[in-house]
């Protein structure tokens, strides 16, 4: 299946900013100045399979953050999986739930804390805005188009080796990506998530964000 083309089609990208010196493939102490940041709220945007939490995590544990997942947030809030609330009440629903939760968290979670959204969660116009409302400095995990539905398809960013469903249509999962890859790179950063450790990417985030 040919997919890279797909990256090419898309409009001009947010620059990808990488650390000098940085071995993508070791992580290493991150600075401790971010614990005092000019940027109180890191928000990861990307699209499924980019690693929003698994670098989310290591990111808040190294800065002493509070770290929150938005999915996470609304599965508990509504007492059942994001999955099963696109099957008994469709997306237009769940849209309003996610913004809803997105709202409530921004309003409530003392800063700093680093906050995983879901892939579509940045690439609808009003939750952009109210990101952008809060002062929360947004970063693209970008990876490309095979990476992406490689690691969906193998379950390497699920629990217990699932695969996503909408990765079974690799077709469908493409022309999504596709879509929203322009939103995506609306973003403050972008930075690179291909054959790297969650931690190598956490520490790139950080050294970036420590010297805007």
């Amino acid at each position: 299946m040919r997919v890279l083309w797909l990256i090419k089609s898309a409009n001009r990208a947010a620059p990808i900013l990488h650390s000098k010196g940085q071995d993508p493939t070791v992580s290493a102490d991150i600075p401790t100045t971010t614990r005092h940041p000019k940027h109180p709220i890191i928000t990861l945007t990307g699209f499924m399979g980019s690693g929003k939490s698994t670098v989310g995590h290591p990111l808040a544990a190294a800065l002493g953050w509070t770290f929150v997942d938005l999915d996470a947030a609304i599965e508990r809030s509504q007492g059942r999986t994001i999955p099963e609330i696109f099957e008994q009440e469709g997306e237009a629903k769940f849209r309003e739930i996610e913004a809803l939760t997105l709202r409530s968290i921004l309003e409530t979670t003392a800063c700093p804390f680093v906050l995983a959204t879901g892939g579509g969660t940045f690439v609808q116009r009003h939750n952009a805005e109210l990101l952008r409302a809060h002062g929360a400095t947004v970063i693209f995990l970008q990876a490309s188009a095979k990476t992406l539905l490689d690691r969906c398809c193998h379950g390497l960013t699920e629990p217990e080796g699932t695969v996503r469903p909408l990765a079974r249509d690799p077709d469908a999962f493409l022309r999504l990506y596709e879509e929203r890859l322009p939103l995506y790179r609306k973003a403050d950063l972008s930075v690179d998530t291909d054959n790297r450790a969650p931690e190598a990417v956490a520490q790139e985030i950080a050294l970036l964000l420590d010297s805007l």
